[in-house]
C-alpha cells in the first residue's frame, strides 16, 4: 500500500497534571477530564467543568506538532485518555496527547473512491455514555460505532439513502441512550437533498425515529428525489442541541421552502427527545427574503440559556434571544 504523505497538521498542548484520584461521585479524575461531544456536553456548553490548565500550570504547556494523513474540518475530542477525530474523507483515528502517537485508525470501505472529491464530513465524533466506544461519521452517509480500545466497528447505520447529495456534516450527539445525527447537503446547494434528525440506539444503532424538515409529514429515511422539496439543510457544527431540563432537541434549518404543515425552510425547530414529532417552531417573518438571498438561519445552532431561553446568531448579522 502507498504511503500517503502528511496533509494535516494538529497542534497539542501538553501539561503536567494531578495523577487521577477519586472525585465525590466515585469517577476518576482521568473520567472527569474528557471532553467527549463537540461543545463538551449534549446540550454544547463548551466549557468543562474541570478545568485542567490553571494559572498554576500554564507556564508548564508544551507544544507538540504532530503530522496527520489527512484534513480534519471537525473538533477532535478527548475520552479514556485518548483524542479521536475525524478527516475529511472519513477516517476516525485515535492518539496518545502525550507523544502524539497514532494508537489506531479506522479507515471506512468507501475511502478510496472519496477521496480527492467534494464529498466531505465536517462531523465530529462523540463517545458513548459509557466510555467504551466512539460515534463517528464518514462521506458515504454513514455512522459508526467503533471501540475506543482499538477501533474494531461495533455497528454501522445508513443515515440517507443518497449519499452523493446528502452530507453527514453536523456533530454527533449522544443523549438519554440515543445517538442524535443531522443530515445537510454538499457545497453548492445541488438539489436534491433534505435536512433530516435521525436518533439511533447506542447499543444496536437501530433507527428509532426520522425528522424530515421537508416532507415532514414523512417518516423514515426517505429517497431526496421522492420529497418534491429541496434543502433545509441542518448543517451547523453543534447540530442538535439536547435541552438538559427534559432531553428536547432544538436545531436550525438553513434555506429551503416554508409552508408551516410539511417544509420548515429557515426555521428553529423543537423536536421530542427521540425526533418522532415536532413540538414548537420559531420562523423569522423575512423567511422567504432569508431564503432567495441565501441567507441560511441555520448556520448556527440556538445556544441555551436559563429560565427556559436559548440565543442563536446567523449570518444576516442579526442574533437574537
Amino acid at each position: 500500500m502507498k504511503k500517503l504523505a502528511p496533509l494535516g497538521l494538529v497542534l497539542l498542548m501538553v501539561a503536567t497534571v494531578p495523577a487521577a484520584g477519586r472525585t465525590a461521585a466515585g469517577q476518576t479524575a482521568a473520567a472527569s477530564a474528557d471532553w467527549p461531544l463537540f461543545g463538551f456536553d449534549a446540550a454544547r456548553h463548551n466549557s468543562s467543568p474541570d478545568a485542567r490548565i490553571t494559572p498554576q500550570n500554564v507556564g508548564k504547556l508544551r507544544r507538540l506538532r504532530v503530522a496527520l494523513d489527512g484534513t480534519v474540518d471537525s473538533s477532535p475530542i478527548a475520552v479514556g485518555g485518548r483524542i479521536v477525530f475525524t478527516t475529511t474523507y472519513g477516517r476516525t483515528e485515535a492518539m496518545n496527547p502525550a507523544n502524539g502517537k497514532l494508537l489506531w485508525r479506522f479507515t471506512p470501505p468507501s475511502y478510496r473512491s472519496i477521496a480527492g472529491t467534494p464529498r466531505i464530513t465536517n462531523s465530529t465524533p462523540a463517545a458513548s455514555s459509557d466510555r467504551t466506544a466512539v460515534y463517528a461519521s464518514a462521506p458515504d452517509g454513514r455512522v459508526r460505532k467503533l471501540r475506543l480500545s482499538d477501533g474494531k466497528v461495533l455497528w454501522t447505520t445508513r443515515l440517507t439513502r443518497d449519499a452523493t447529495h446528502e452530507k453527514l456534516t453536523s456533530s454527533i450527539n449522544v443523549s438519554r441512550g440515543r445517538v442524535i445525527m443531522t443530515t445537510g447537503g454538499y457545497v453548492g446547494d445541488a438539489p436534491p437533498y433534505q435536512g433530516h434528525v435521525v436518533t439511533m440506539s447506542e447499543q444496536s444503532g437501530r433507527i428509532v425515529h426520522v425528522w424530515n424538515s421537508l416532507c415532514s409529514d414523512r417518516s423514515g429515511i426517505i429517497l431526496p428525489s421522492t420529497c418534491s422539496s429541496s434543502d433545509s439543510a441542518i448543517w451547523s457544527r453543534n447540530g442538535a442541541t439536547v435541552d438538559p431540563s427534559n432531553g428536547e432537541l432544538l436545531v436550525a434549518t438553513g434555506n429551503g421552502p416554508w409552508n408551516g404543515r410539511t417544509d420548515w425552510g429557515d426555521s428553529l425547530l423543537v423536536l421530542t427527545p427521540d425526533a418522532s414529532r415536532l413540538l414548537r417552531h420559531w420562523t423569522p417573518t423575512d423567511q422567504e427574503q432569508l431564503n432567495v438571498t441565501d441567507y441560511d438561519l441555520g448556520t448556527t445552532s440556538p445556544g441555551l440559556l436559563a429560565d427556559g431561553y436559548g440565543c442563536r446568531a446567523a449570518r444576516t448579522g442579526r442574533s437574537g434571544c
